[in-house]
């Protein structure tokens, strides 16, 4: 099976997609400049206590207040308060832990009001983004992940990734990491480890261990709201998670993305470093990797799978809900129980795919076509929790009731995604009037000329639809040469399908956007 990573880099945003096989699973879309990550650590100020509910809300200085239950505080609380009074009081001097002794562990029945106090300052990791009119959710528990391990304070205790089940590996595994401990630190060993030799693991562990130094030494003096340690990018985080299932290609179109990524898998000896690539080509990224396409023709209400089948997808504030469909969908010759069945199972497949595509969450209901034989009820829901196996989210699957109908929970740290599939056409706003192709290329052309004439630009790039491209590009003299001989400004034209005949967007040499 071929994985391939796919990374576009625009002044607004980075996109990354996932494809198996040429086939779009998963999607990321993160706008630029924004402040919260996953896994990023924060100072907070604990505001309120809950008691009825036993949770409290953390002030983390954003508009909403992060929430914690006391599941989210580990059963090592004490031991991390201890540490965030100390290291903010920048009484931590010695590296790594050696300096703290464990304090007692608290009880899974405890009540949060008797660990935190209102107005006490603690380190918390952000461990879902702030979701519709919800805040953040954050732990104590304090995690630092890497590309083979992830560094767990007051543990003193080593766990093998359950992905690895070959006996023989999780003993040298196992070995190897408990020969190398760090002190008063324990190990999760990711399923990424599984083949690599010692010095790589080792080298991960160090550079762990180093990254646990850097957020002591930022927590002194530190205050309300001030991070003490970051994921490294956005993407790198991505990327990193991605190793343990192993990457065919990994394509920017970003040279800094490039060069990030390269150092990146270098320093962690990943045989991904000779699929990385760098793309130059003039057609918009996704749009050559065939991307675009399956992203309109993926998101929205109603998605085809097989054979004329389709699936009815909506969502409401509580829950989401998908309908099969068999449409045309049927063989003649066959019962209908055998067509349900054989849609149902097609639906499984397709269903598995959108909820990791949309990063749906919550309660999800699917309503399968109605089939009589128990035997294929289970079959179905077999071919679910199969399907369900490559999502790396939590999720729990109920037995399909007797009308059909199957529920799934899935955990979300982030945002779901939407693409949208409908809009207004470009060339009428939706007024139903349109303007000539004449008066679009003029419309261009004005742009360039007082773009070069008032505000003195002398380099700027264009993405059009293919067909003005071409108006302007081809020829010994085209009319991109003419602007250049009179009013000496280089435009860079590039094309992109996904654009409207009538839709343009100019950009500087730095990429932001000039006009949309």
């Amino acid at each position: 099976m071929a994985n391939e990573l796919y990374i576009e880099v625009t002044p607004q945003d980075e996109k990354i997609a996932f494809l198996q096989d040429k086939r779009l699973i998963e999607f990321y879309q993160e706008k630029k400049g924004k402040n919260l990550v996953v896994g990023d650590i924060y100072v907070g100020l604990v505001k309120k206590i809950l008691t009825g509910n036993n949770a409290a809300f953390i002030d983390i200085g954003i508009d909403k207040d992060a929430f914690t239950h006391y599941s989210d505080l580990g059963p090592n609380i004490r031991s991390f308060l201890k540490l965030s009074r100390i290291g903010l009081s920048g009484g931590l001097n010695k590296p790594g832990l050696s300096a703290i002794k464990n304090e007692p562990e608290t009880l899974k029945t405890g009540n949060v009001a008797e660990v935190l106090k209102k107005n006490q300052q603690v380190l918390v990791q952000i461990l879902k983004e702030p979701i519709s009119s919800k805040g953040p959710r954050v732990t104590t528990e304090i995690t630092i992940a890497g590309t083979y391990c992830i560094l767990i304070p007051f543990q003193n205790s080593v766990s093998i990734s359950k992905k690895i089940i070959e006996r023989s590996e999780r003993n040298r595994l196992k070995h190897i990491i408990s020969e190398n401990l760090p002190e008063n630190f324990g190990i999760v060993v990711r399923t990424a480890a599984k083949g690599i030799n010692e010095n790589i693991l080792l080298n991960d562990i160090n550079y762990l261990v180093a990254r646990w130094d850097i957020m002591v030494s930022n927590m002194k003096n530190a205050k309300k709201g001030d991070k003490v340690l970051g994921e490294p990018s956005y993407t790198i985080s991505v990327v990193r998670d991605y190793l343990g299932i192993g990457l065919n290609s990994v394509v920017t179109n970003d040279l800094d993305t490039y060069k990030q990524l390269s150092k990146f898998l270098e320093i962690t000896k990943s045989t991904a470093v000779s699929s990385l690539k760098h793309y130059k080509g003039n057609v918009s990224f996704f749009e050559q990797f065939g991307i675009s396409k399956q992203l309109k023709t993926s998101f929205g209400k109603t998605v085809s799978f097989s054979a004329g089948s389709y699936l009815v997808i909506e969502h409401t504030e509580a829950l989401h809900v998908i309908d099969v469909n068999s449409g045309s969908g049927y063989n003649k010759q066959n019962t209908q129980e055998e067509n349900a069945l054989q849609v149902n199972l097609e639906a499984a497949k397709e269903i598995a795919r959108q909820v990791r595509l949309r990063d749906m969450g919550g309660i999800i209901v699917i309503d399968f076509i109605d089939t009589k034989d128990n035997n294929n009820k289970k079959k179905i829901q077999k071919a679910l929790i199969d399907a369900m196996k490559e999502d790396r989210a939590s999720h729990s699957i109920l037995p399909m009731s007797k009308f059909c109908i199957i529920q799934l929970t899935r955990e979300r740290v982030r945002p779901e995604t939407l693409i949208e599939t409908e809009e207004k056409c470009p060339m009428c706003k939706g007024d139903g009037t349109v303007s000539s192709s004449q008066n679009i290329e003029k419309d261009i052309e004005n742009n360039v000329k007082y773009l070069a004439q008032n505000l003195n630009f002398r380099k700027i790039k264009i993405v059009t639809h293919p067909f003005l491209f071409s108006y302007f590009t081809k020829g010994f003299l085209s009319r991109r040469i003419k602007w250049k001989l009179l009013y000496n400004i280089w435009v860079k034209i590039v094309p992109d399908m996904s654009l409207h005949y009538g839709e343009f967007h100019i950009f500087d040499e730095n990429d932001e956007i000039i006009k949309t």
